[in-house]
C-alpha cells in the first residue's frame, strides 16, 4: 500500500464486482422461493412469450405506490403459471390492477444491480378471495344504503330506440350489440361511449362514461362487454361503477358475456342480460311488443270504425219505428179519449137531468105534505099570510123550472147531435183520428164524415191551409 495514496485502491470494486457480491448476498439470503402478494402494475409480454410487471402494494388506480419491485415471468414459467391457473377454471387472468399472491426467486439482475422476482407459480384462490371479500363488503355497503335496487325502480320506456352504448369501441362486444340492432330494422339510435372494460383504469372510466351518458338524450343506457376470467370481470365488481349505476336517474341494462358469476353491476342494474346480444334483443323485443300492440290497436280501432256506422244506423231505425209507433198509439188514445169525454159528458147531462127531476118531484111531494100538515096552522093565519102563502110556491116553481130550462140549454149546447142537425159535420181519417186542420193533411188520404144523417167518404185531392188562405185575394 502507497503511504502517500489518498485512498485505499485496493478496497475499490467495480460496478460488475459490487453487483456480483450483491447478487450472492441476495441468494444466500433468499435460499429457497418465496410467496409474495401485491397488485399487479405496468404489465408487458414480449414476442418470445416473456411477461414483465412491477409488483406493488395496493393503491387506488392512477395514485404512486409506496413499495414495488419488477417482476419477470419467462415463457416456461408462464405455461407452469397457466396450468395452476387453469385447474382453478381459468377464473384468473394475470392483467393490470389484479391483486396476486406469486412464488418467486430473488434475483439481482447483474448488468443493472436491480433486485427483482424470476416469477414461478401463483395462488389463484387468494385473487378469487380478495375479489370476494370485496364483492362482499361492496354488496353490504348498497344494501345499507339501500342503493341495491334504485336503478330498478326507473321505468323502463316503452319505445327505447335512443341508446347509449358503453363498452370497448371495436370490441366484439362492441359488433355484436350493433349487428342486432342493424338486423332489426328499427330506427335505433346509438352513441357509443368508447372506454377500457377491464384493467386498472377501468372502473372509473366506466363510471365516468355512465355520468357522460346523464347529460345526453337517450332512453338507456347498455353497458356491455364479452366473457372473460373472472378478474376480466372485475371491473364490474367495483364501487365506481355500480354506484354509478345505483344513482343513474335512466335505466341501465347490463350485458356482460359470463353465464356463471353474476357481477354486483349485474345486481344493481335495472335489467341483467347473458351477452351484448341479449341486450341488444332485449331493446329490440322491448320496441317490437309497442309495434305488435299498437298494430292491434289499430286493427280494433279500424274494425269499430266499420261497424259503428251500421250500427249507429240500426238504432237510429229502431228510434224512429218505436217513436213513429208511440206517435200512433197516442193518437190514438187521444181519439178514444176524446170520444170517451163527449159519451162522459152526454151521460153526465142525462144524470143531472135525472137528479134534477127527482128532486122537483121530492120537493113538490115535500111541498104537499107540509101543506097539508100545516094546513090547520096555516089556515088560522090565513087572514095574515094568504098573499104569501099563494107567491112563494109560484116563485120557488118559477125558479125550478129556470134551472131546468138552463141546465137542457147547456145540454144542447154541448150535444153532437144538436150540432149535426143544425148542418155542422164530424169529420175523421179512415181510422177514426179528428180532422181539426188541413195542416195535418195531404192529397191522397180518405176522410170520412158524418152528418145528421148518413156518413160519406171521400179523398183529398188538395189542401188549403190558413196561412196560404190569407194570401187569396179576395173577390169583387
Amino acid at each position: 500500500m502507497n503511504n502517500n495514496a489518498l485512498f485505499d485502491v485496493d478496497d475499490t470494486l467495480t460496478v460488475g464486482q459490487l453487483n456480483r457480491r450483491l447478487s450472492e448476498a441476495v441468494r444466500r439470503s433468499f435460499a429457497k422461493d418465496i410467496w409474495v402478494q401485491g397488485q399487479i402494475r405496468n404489465l408487458s409480454r414480449s414476442g418470445r412469450g416473456h411477461a414483465y410487471f412491477d409488483l406493488c402494494d395496493p393503491t387506488p388506480a392512477g395514485a404512486q405506490p409506496k413499495a414495488s419491485i419488477a417482476v419477470t415471468l419467462f415463457d416456461s414459467n408462464r405455461q407452469i403459471v397457466n396450468r395452476v391457473i387453469t385447474r382453478t377454471g381459468n377464473t384468473v387472468r394475470i392483467d393490470d390492477g389484479v391483486e396476486v399472491r406469486i412464488k418467486a426467486t430473488v434475483e439481482m439482475y447483474s448488468p443493472r444491480g436491480q433486485l427483482q422476482l424470476n416469477m414461478t407459480s401463483i395462488d389463484p384462490e387468494f385473487t378469487l378471495g380478495r375479489l370476494g371479500a370485496d364483492r362482499d363488503q361492496l354488496l353490504r355497503e348498497l344494501a345499507t344504503e339501500q342503493l341495491l335496487d334504485a336503478n330498478q325502480q326507473i321505468p323502463m320506456p316503452l319505445v327505447p330506440l335512443r341508446v347509449a352504448l358503453i363498452t370497448s369501441g371495436g370490441s366484439a362486444a362492441h359488433a355484436d350489440f350493433h349487428e342486432q340492432i342493424a338486423a332489426s330494422g328499427y330506427a335505433f339510435e346509438i352513441t357509443t361511449l368508447s372506454t377500457r372494460v377491464q384493467g386498472e383504469f377501468a372502473p372509473q372510466e366506466i363510471a365516468d362514461m355512465i355520468a357522460h351518458a346523464e347529460q345526453l338524450d337517450v332512453d338507456v343506457l347498455a353497458m356491455v362487454r364479452g366473457g372473460g376470467a373472472r378478474t376480466d370481470l372485475a371491473a364490474f365488481d367495483t364501487a365506481p361503477v355500480v354506484r354509478a349505476i345505483a344513482n343513474s336517474t335512466k335505466p341501465v341494462l347490463c350485458g356482460i358475456g359470463h353465464e356463471i358469476d353474476t357481477s354486483v353491476a349485474d345486481m344493481v342494474a335495472h335489467t341483467s342480460l347473458k351477452t351484448p346480444t341479449a341486450c341488444a334483443q332485449f331493446l329490440i323485443d322491448r320496441v317490437i311488443s309497442f309495434d305488435f300492440a299498437l298494430a292491434e290497436r289499430s286493427a280494433r280501432l279500424t274494425a269499430v270504425a266499420l261497424v259503428l256506422p251500421h250500427d249507429q244506423d240500426k238504432l237510429v231505425n229502431e228510434r224512429a219505428a218505436l217513436l213513429s209507433h208511440r206517435v200512433a198509439q197516442t193518437l190514438q188514445a187521444s181519439s178514444q179519449s176524446t170520444a170517451s169525454a163527449a159519451g162522459g159528458l152526454e151521460r153526465r147531462v142525462a144524470r143531472a137531468i135525472s137528479r134534477s127531476e127527482q128532486l122537483l118531484s121530492t120537493t113538490q111531494g115535500h111541498v104537499t105534505a107540509r101543506s097539508s100538515s100545516a094546513l090547520s096552522t096555516a089556515m088560522r093565519r090565513c087572514s095574515q099570510h094568504e098573499v104569501l102563502l099563494t107567491e112563494r110556491p109560484t116563485r120557488t116553481l118559477q125558479s125550478k123550472n129556470y134551472r131546468l130550462d138552463l141546465l137542457e140549454a147547456k145540454l144542447s149546447a154541448v150535444d153532437p147531435r144538436q150540432a149535426l142537425q143544425r148542418g155542422y159535420s164530424i169529420t175523421t181519417t179512415a181510422d177514426g183520428q179528428l180532422v181539426r186542420s188541413a195542416e195535418q193533411l195531404m192529397a191522397g188520404i180518405e176522410l170520412v164524415t158524418r152528418l145528421a144523417v148518413g156518413m160519406v167518404t171521400s179523398t183529398i185531392t188538395s189542401t188549403v191551409t190558413a196561412s196560404d188562405s190569407t194570401h187569396q185575394e179576395p173577390n169583387d
